[in-house]
């Protein structure tokens, strides 16, 4: 039986915050004088990690040439020039990382443009050339000759909104920007352009160096009720026509019809030529999806988000599709398994019958065995409660299971003044995700969304690694403070860097955003 959610992006968890705060962690694995000031009323979180029937309890450090062992540990890397809510982290050849963008809401903030790059060499931070304008929900990856690329978006719009943000009249970028690290460069250069406008698309780079992109929503640049699309010819929006009736109904008391089109088309960037080209279309139109490369080449593109600019079938949200390079073509790589709730009711929650709606999609990263995992996968029960789970996809017979136990937080009479029941455990939306270099997954910080929090603050600093040989969770030393969203990259010597973030929500003011961290610090696997 088809499954009914409403068709409107929960702009939720921090106040306006992170649209598709985990394309940043996606692509990361996607001048301000001082530090933002830090919060005073954010909680810290201690709880013990994911626990499992089968998950270790220590984490046992090995042992270097020398013979002894070096404890796992986080480590301190200075501070970024400006607080960033969710921004992008991108690995250059040279080893250093570039920094740019600041998701927060749906709008293209303006201190965007903003970029700094950190030496792992002498452990600073310094300005880099900016974008050439305020840019968000961009896609961002690092290219095989070393630069960075940034991949369409949305701008800052003409006119300002009901919190004095200018978040009306935005259109979606065409253009796409790459930064040369080189030696007396430091600049960014207009590439080619994409041959559709799109923002929150997903994006990864090919074996062979090109960049595939694919989905997005086309935003017209008008907010007007019924609006049209100038060019609506260029999207795909792919559903049946018996779903398109539930999908209208499904706006419940939100008015906010779709003013942009949601994209199933996709494209290649090949450098060497500096030019965009079609290649075959999703099956499902996805906006905000998640993108990861498979050891085998291929591309595994997961989920959608919900934005109140555009629609997407309901199968996109919690269904997966391969790209594959040598066909050029698309195909269904499963669906994400249901919520057990015989399993929450045994630790203490009974979930509401109806699925939840959407809020993260999560953060895919690929496995050495030619499969993948999903992290912080998110859904809310409006007015009920929320639930984040993971998963891990198998390569081999295109299916997908739980990992972990879920964190979910229920009202026991459906409003916020009844109880609050939550299952053990550490809620991981908007977690820090990364490969370590033995192939474990490093999965840090994260938060619960309002509902699933009393005060708004629920916002962990506990870390832990996730074994796929093994199916077993094992807990990590915790980060220095409570974080949740911000940016991952690995390193050359497999050290991860872990950039922004918030560690407040803000929930009494609807136009508040979080706090963004400047902070910046590395986690070090044991040695």
């Amino acid at each position: 039986m088809p499954r009914s959610r409403p068709s409107r992006y929960v702009n939720r968890g921090p106040s306006r915050v992170l649209a598709v705060g985990f394309l940043a962690l996606t692509l990361g694995v996607g001048c301000q004088a001082a530090l933002t000031p830090a919060p005073t009323s954010s909680a810290t979180v201690e709880a013990s990690p994911t626990a499992t029937p089968s998950a270790t309890t220590t984490a046992t450090p090995t042992t270097t040439a020398t013979g002894s062992p070096t404890a796992a540990s986080w480590q301190a890397v200075g501070s970024l020039t400006l607080g960033r809510t969710g921004p992008h982290a991108v690995r250059l050849g040279d080893g250093r990382v570039l920094v740019v963008g600041n998701e927060g809401g749906l709008g293209a903030r303006a201190d965007s443009v903003r970029t700094e790059i950190w030496d792992p060499a002498s452990n600073a931070w310094t300005n880099a050339a900016s974008l050439n304008k305020p840019r968000g929900l961009f896609a961002a990856v690092a290219l095989a000759d070393g630069r960075a690329l940034v991949i369409g978006g949305l701008d800052q719009g003409t006119s300002t909104d009901s919190c004095g943000n200018l978040e009306q009249g935005q259109q979606s970028f065409s253009s796409t920007w790459a930064y040369d690290p080189r030696p007396g460069q430091d600049v960014w250069s207009r590439t080619g352009l994409l041959g559709t406008a799109r923002t929150a698309p997903a994006a990864a780079v090919l074996p062979d160096g090109r960049v595939l992109v694919a989905g997005g929503y086309y935003h017209t640049g008008s907010n007007e009720r019924g609006t049209t699309p100038a060019r609506a010819e260029l999207a795909a929006l792919r559903t049946t026509a018996s779903d398109a009736p539930a999908m209208d109904t499904r706006l419940a008391d939100v008015e906010a019809p779709p003013v942009g089109v949601a994209l199933a088309t996709a494209e290649l960037y090949d450098p060497t030529t500096d030019r965009w080209s079609t290649t075959g279309a999703l099956t499902y139109a996805r906006v905000g999806a998640s993108a990861a490369t498979l050891a085998d080449g291929r591309v595994l593109i997961v989920g959608s988000g919900q934005f109140d600019v555009s629609k997407v079938a309901e199968q996109a949200y919690d269904n997966a599709e391969i790209y594959d390079p040598r066909t050029g073509r698309f195909s269904l790589a499963g669906q994400m398994p249901d919520i057990d709730g015989a399993a929450l009711a045994k630790l203490g929650v009974v979930a509401p019958a109806e699925p939840p709606q959407v809020t993260r999609v999560g953060t895919l990263v690929p496995l050495l065995d030619g499969g993948a995992v999903l992290i912080g996968n998110g859904g809310w029960w409006k007015h009920e409660g929320d639930i984040t789970r993971s998963f891990r996809y198998d390569a081999r017979t295109n299916r997908w299971t739980e990992i972990g136990q879920p964190y979910a937080a229920v009202w026991n009479n459906a409003t916020v003044s009844g109880d609050l029941h939550t299952t053990p455990g550490v809620p991981r939306l908007d977690a820090l995700v990364a490969r370590l270099p033995d192939g474990r997954i490093l999965v840090a910080g994260g938060t619960a969304t309002s509902d699933g929090s009393p005060d708004g603050t629920l916002i962990s600093r506990s870390a832990e690694a996730y074994d796929p040989t093994t199916n077993r969770w094992a807990p990590l030393p915790s980060m220095p403070e409570v974080r949740a969203g911000g940016a991952a990259v690995v390193l050359t010597d497999g050290s991860v860097l872990v950039v922004g973030g918030y560690n407040s929500q803000t929930m009494d003011d609807p136009c508040a955003e979080p706090y963004g961290l400047a902070s910046a610090i590395r986690f070090v696997p044991s040695r």
